[in-house]
């Protein structure tokens, strides 16, 4: 027996393992990978960027993509596009192998680093990227200005790119991937450089994306933010891809405990303080995360002050932690060798 997630409603599927093939022949994955593999070479050693890849992403899910930099995920995406060809395997979007130009006409692109020509304006440049992705020429005006308007650029849609703050410059790169109305979304670092306040605008924009039923496949460094938006969650470490699962099938229980107390007086708080530093006052309640080792102690000093303990939850991993706990957990692989 085996299970496939249906994600867009939120139930698990079983399937004998008779019936497995067939079920899997009408599933619309919007990205799959076999076993692709991308070796550079050079005159001296070849330095294998990502090795045997296997992924199937869902229509309609949100998948984030992360590893440290240098991990493969920029050349995951580059073979995904057809920017480079793969030393090996195969890789299809919407069941057309990437190599063929059809794949990519239900695809946007906005890259980690975009560049655009100073002079223009988002509204002239975006009219520009709707001819290129073959908009008709009645339509491409309101298709340019829902762009702008989805990714929050309207507002500065008639000043020159060059005199745009960073954060204005990645919503017009969200903007261009948009043009064409894709349903694939492939973001390369989406919140790349951004301050706080424009990394929360990012995340809200995909949430819409997101509730429009786009599929949005984002490599990013900000695991807060991937945690907050995806459906599910690929690691890749030095080429090669350790886990991909929810958020909550990766991060695990810990050893810390969240504890909430009410009815606590300052005595009481003070003592408290001096098990648990990180205890806060939170309005009339004491939030506070306790080490196992000291709940038995903890709970017993609020009973013996006649406090009310309202919660008592064991705490789990963020997702940062769940992956600082796998990467570090990989084995080393060696992943440059001597050219043949």
């Amino acid at each position: 027996m085996r299970c496939f997630a249906d994600v867009r409603h939120g139930t698990m599927v079983r399937f004998p393992d008779s019936e497995w093939e067939q079920a899997d022949m009408y599933t619309p994955w919007a990205i799959r990978t076999e076993g692709l593999t991308k070796v550079y070479v050079s005159h001296k050693q070849s330095h294998t960027a990502v090795r045997d890849l296997n992924l199937q992403i869902a229509d309609g899910e949100t998948v984030g993509f992360l590893g440290a930099n240098g991990a493969g995920k920029t050349t995951t995406i580059k073979m995904l596009l057809h920017f480079i060809a793969p030393t090996r395997g195969r890789a299809w979007l919407y069941d057309v192998p990437c190599e063929e130009p059809r794949a990519r006409q239900k695809v946007g692109y906005m890259p980690e680093q975009p560049y655009f020509p100073r002079y223009l304006t988002p509204r002239e440049l975006l009219s520009a990227h709707a001819a290129l992705a073959g908009v008709p020429a009645r339509e491409a005006r309101h298709r340019v200005e829902i762009a702008l308007e989805l990714a929050r650029a309207d507002t500065f849609a008639h000043r020159p790119l060059g005199k745009l703050s960073k954060g204005m410059t990645q919503r017009v790169a969200l903007a261009q991937a948009l043009v064409g109305d894709p349903q694939l979304l492939i973001l390369d670092e989406p919140a790349s450089g951004l301050d706080p306040v424009s990394r929360v605008e990012m995340r809200n924009v995909l949430q819409v994306l997101k509730e429009q039923g786009k599929t949005i496949f984002l490599s990013s460094h900000h695991l807060g933010e991937v945690e907050l938006i995806c459906d599910r969650v690929a690691i890749i470490h030095q080429g090669q891809l350790l886990a991909f699962g929810t958020p909550e099938e990766l991060t695990q229980q810990t050893d810390r405990y969240v504890l909430v107390a009410e009815n606590v007086t300052p005595d009481t708080e003070r003592d408290l303080r001096s098990l648990c530093s990180n205890a806060r006052r939170d309005g009339a309640q004491i939030v506070a995360v306790v080490d196992a080792a000291q709940v038995y102690e903890v709970v017993s000093l609020l009973r013996q002050a006649n406090a009310r303990l309202v919660r008592l939850v064991q705490q789990r991993e963020t997702l940062e932690e769940a992956f600082l706990r796998i990467v570090q957990s990989a084995p080393v692989s060696t992943l440059v060798e001597k050219a043949a």
